[in-house]
């Protein structure tokens, strides 16, 4: 059996670079760095999670709203491991552009010479979400579009798009993925 282990990494926490040697070390089989780019100071939680309480106090208590960007971490983290597998535990999806997060992407799946997992997500959290400029309410359809837009890039060589969200004239955008057609995604 496969063991992975999912760490909430913060400003404030020891170095993540030895974490991830401790981790490999250890023995898991990956390591999976979750995703909140911001966290407004004022913020309501939507149904269903606002109508049981709202969210744990680590994240308006000096916790998550310093958490660190988790592709950065995971190229740190692959810079010096060798055979644990790095993964987004989640990446939100629609609050980056498609076009440079299938760059940044294809970049980490090759410096960790193909150990990259991406897990994908919309988010939960409104306030974010509208801040970075998601629709929240189809927040789903546009990660649906953003996901398909990252695997026409990483499997042609020219891409042109015309969607609902994103929209482009033909194209390069390298590097390609060192895993064949791209690193795994988990939704």
């Amino acid at each position: 059996m496969d063991i992975g282990i999912a760490l909430l990494m913060t400003q404030h926490d020891f170095n993540t670079i030895d974490l991830a040697r401790l981790v490999e070390d250890v023995g898991f089989e990956s390591l999976w760095a979750p995703e909140h780019g911001i966290i407004p100071v004022d913020f309501k939680v939507d149904p269903p999670l606002g109508q049981q309480g709202g969210v744990p106090r680590f994240y308006t208590e000096g916790g998550i709203n310093h958490i660190v960007d988790p592709l950065i971490f995971l190229a740190g983290a692959a810079t010096v491991t060798k055979k644990i597998k790095l993964g987004t535990g989640i990446c939100l999806v629609p609050e980056r552009n498609p076009i440079r997060l299938a760059k940044e992407v294809a970049t980490l799946d090759q410096i960790s010479g193909g150990r990259f997992l991406f897990g994908v997500g919309a988010g939960w959290l409104r306030g974010e979400s509208e801040i970075l400029g998601v629709d929240f309410p189809h927040r789903w359809k546009q990660t649906r579009e953003y996901v398909n837009v990252m695997k026409e890039l990483w499997t042609t060589d020219i891409t042109e798009f015309h969607g609902e969200y994103i929209d482009f004239p033909p194209l390069v955008c390298s590097p390609k993925p060192v895993q064949k057609p791209h690193p795994p995604i988990f939704v």
